[in-house]
């Protein structure tokens, strides 16, 4: 999933009286199409223009409000964009939270830093109790390949990668107990895992497909070391290829370009070609730490109230053909989206001042209506939540789950499923920050557990491929997949997982074989389809718009 931010930020109880910064130092509608022009490389921007239908997306929008954030020590949530991107809209919004009570960070968590251990997050205690659950099967394991082609120096890329894993102590990330519970500590000296290879033989090729099928199986003991291992491969004279295994627990969707940059740097500053970057300041301890502290109270009540108007209905109808079945094994098929329907999807998005995962998210609730029909629908999505500032910088597990909640009955009208969907989505948005099973965990031991569950779960990721230019080669990286039947710890009949391409939509869908017989789930997948087409027949501009 892309950028998206929670409710405004609020580092700890204690807060200041409000006050008024000066006036040189508030945004204004100027200043903040000045950054929409920066981020999105304009020439020009309208102070009252909306930031999608200037081509910005989630992603671009996390990193206009990450800038404005740093301008004014505020940050405005993406749930307010989704209602209204203009620069006059952002700049009024920044402008109200700056008027209002100021946080501060909290000087107890400051003191609490300095101790060996730290709690887990709530996101982390789950994929804690699950991997412990599972004997630490591989099952959370984000597997990467970096091919390096050039003039590479081998040297200076392995100590590359141990200057990452300094520079980002998630990375280097051990845990354990404290005080009878779970906790994690951040290790000072211990070096990664590099395990070297050379595959310059006839069948090279077959034997990197090998350790790449091992890295996805192998999985880590957590209270053993970091989470965090490298395979550094030479496969031909002048090519290297790194495989970058990290367990969620210590790494979401948006770590994945983080880990490429830091690289990437790394070995230019190794190379003599760049200067050393300085370490973030904000590190994953502090964000434990600001959540458990702001995730209480009057605003954790606000969360639930939300979570629980989303899921008090009746049963989710069901999508499957064959009800809610038993069993966790989960088919893993490709999964495209064409360029020409992407580009559809996009133009009408604009047209509604939202983004291209809004309307994804319109299509799975259309294939949900006209599979099950009902009243309502959930999918269940996937949300950065890197809105405390100093977050967007940082390798970890900030992303959280959230049920966006919309009608199940087929719509005649692509626009009007679009307008709701956009309303839908900004709902859900406002609860980003509040992990989904720890929310679901405190209603049910208040009696007012979930009456239904989403039957799918979307998640729209950075691009799968991307690269980086190097001192004198270039890295080129792909998050690798899983293919064929695994287990899926989920609860979900059908999971879609596409990553933005240079050319349309491209990832995998999961389907739970329990929940689809043998041979039922093509048809759905022809439904699925044709739930997109459908959107993007409402986006395919006029010939005079061409």
């Amino acid at each position: 999933m892309t950028g998206r931010t929670g409710e405004p930020v609020r580092a700890c109880a204690e807060t200041e009286a409000a006050r008024v910064r000066p006036a040189h130092d508030r945004p204004t509608a100027a200043s903040v199409a000045a950054v929409y022009r920066e981020v999105l490389g304009l020439d020009g921007c309208a102070e009252d223009e909306s930031f999608f239908r200037l081509g910005g997306d989630s992603l671009h929008a996390g990193r206009v409000l990450a800038v404005l954030a740093r301008r004014h020590g505020v940050r405005l949530p993406l749930a307010e964009m989704y209602r209204d991107s203009s620069a006059a809209a952002v700049a009024r919004g920044l402008g109200e939270m700056m008027d209002g009570p100021r946080p501060r960070r909290s000087i107890t968590s400051l003191a609490r830093r300095r101790r060996t251990w730290f709690p887990l997050s709530l996101s982390q205690e789950s994929f804690y109790a699950m991997d412990r659950a599972t004997g630490g099967a591989g099952l959370f394991n984000n597997v990467g390949r970096l091919d390096l082609r050039g003039d590479i120096d081998p040297v200076a890329l392995r100590q590359a990668l141990v200057d990452t894993v300094r520079r980002q102590p998630a990375l280097r990330t051990v845990f354990g107990e404290d005080d009878g519970r779970p906790a994690q500590r951040f290790a000072e000296q211990d070096a990664p895992r590099i395990d070297t290879c050379d595959l310059r033989t006839e069948n090279g090729a077959a034997l990197l497909r090998r350790r790449v099928r091992e890295q996805h199986l192998r999985g880590f003991d957590l209270h053993d070391g970091p989470p965090v291992r490298f395979v550094l491969a030479r496969t031909a004279d002048h090519e290297w290829t790194v495989l970058t295994v990290v367990h969620h627990i210590v790494f979401d969707g948006m770590s994945q370009s983080l880990l490429l940059d830091e690289i990437a740097q790394a070995y230019a500053h190794r190379v003599g070609a760049a200067p050393e970057s300085r370490a973030p300041e904000f590190t994953y301890a502090d964000f434990a730490y600001w959540q458990r502290d702001t995730l209480r109270g009057e605003r954790l009540e606000e969360h639930l109230q939300g979570l629980a108007e989303a899921v008090r209905h009746t049963p989710t109808p069901i999508v499957g053909d064959g009800g809610l079945g038993k069993g966790y094994t989960s088919r893993i098929r490709p999964f495209e989206v064409e360029d020409a329907t992407v580009r559809d999807l996009r133009y009408l998005a604009a047209r509604h001042d939202t983004t291209l995962f809004v309307g994804l998210v319109a299509a799975l609730l259309e294939f949900a209506a006209r599979r099950a029909g009902g009243t309502r629908q959930l999918v269940a999505v996937q949300a950065a939540n890197r809105g405390l500032p100093g977050t967007e910088n940082v390798i970890g597990c900030f992303s959280n789950t959230l049920y966006v909640s919309g009608r199940a009955r087929p719509s005649l009208d692509p626009e009007e499923r679009l307008a709701d969907t956009r309303e839908d989505v900004a709902r859900a948005l406002r609860h980003e920050e509040m992990p989904l099973d720890h929310a679901l965990g405190l209603l049910a031991e208040r009696g007012t557990g979930a009456a239904c569950r989403p039957q799918i779960g979307f998640a729209l990721q950075p691009p799968r491929h991307q690269t980086r230019e190097l001192p004198g080669g270039v890295l080129a990286a792909e998050y690798l997949l899983q293919s064929g039947d695994t287990v899926d710890p989920t609860n979900f009949p059908l999971v879609l997982e596409l990553f933005a391409e240079s050319r349309g939509l491209a990832g995998v869908s999961h389907h739970r074989l329990a929940v689809w017989p043998e041979g039922a789930f093509a048809a759905a997948e022809r439904q699925l389809a044709a739930a997109f087409q459908y959107m993007r027949s409402a986006g395919r501009p006029s010939a005079t718009e061409r």
